[in-house]
């Protein structure tokens, strides 16, 4: 948490060091909410819900693009909904600091000028991941790091509000399926993270 600090303290007088410098970059806050799987276990869905905020920094001057990076406190995971005949629970949480670098497409058309179409890249750290098979949640073996392809579309409200829908999937594997049938799908040789963000943009 201390270094988490520390980068978000860093990033903020980053930016205000650049905008002494030019008024064409720009600093946003982002929240929003996640719903994630994990390709490679037994169950489909966008079942486990998690936060996503941060702080991005960008550069506006092109017509055509913007283009910066973020950073960003990340909720993923997956989650099996139980019923009566299968009431067994089976949660996998993991938490990660994402680095995304991206360039925002904009200008796309007369009737389109509020619409960017993002595409991005991802390295993500770790910081915690967490499975239940039923027994109480234990530490898994995920590694510690990640990387992410990011697509979004977003549309700026005003000068200063803006929404994005984002789609990530792992571009590497982030671990090993376990051999229990009945919560991986034992003939994949991989999990990756697949998650939607739903996010709301503020510039400061």
């Amino acid at each position: 948490m201390v270094r988490l600090k520390v980068i978000f303290f860093f990033l903020f007088n980053l930016y205000f060091v650049l905008e002494g410098y030019s008024q064409n970059f720009k600093a946003r806050f982002q929240a929003g909410l996640n719903v994630a799987q994990v390709d490679g276990d037994s169950y489909g869905g966008y079942n486990q819900p998690g936060i996503l905020a941060g702080i991005s920094i960008l550069r506006t001057d092109n017509t055509k693009y913007n283009y910066g990076f973020e950073l960003n406190y990340s909720m993923k995971g997956s989650h099996k909904k139980t019923t009566e005949i299968d009431p067994d629970p089976f949660q996998l949480r993991h938490t990660y600091i994402c680095l995304p670098i991206f360039v925002d497409l904009k200008n796309l058309g007369p009737h389109l000028k509020n619409v960017r179409l993002r595409l991005a890249i991802s390295n993500n750290l770790k910081i915690a991941s967490k499975v239940n098979f039923g027994f109480g949640w234990a530490d898994s073996d995920l590694k510690p790091w990640e990387l992410s392809g990011i697509v979004g579309v977003g549309y700026q409200l005003n000068k200063k509000i803006g929404f994005m829908i984002r789609h990530e999937n792992s571009i590497l594997s982030v671990g090993k399926p376990g051999t229990n049938p009945d919560f991986y799908k034992v003939n994949r040789t991989a999990l990756r993270n697949r998650l939607v963000s739903f996010v709301f943009q503020y510039e400061l």
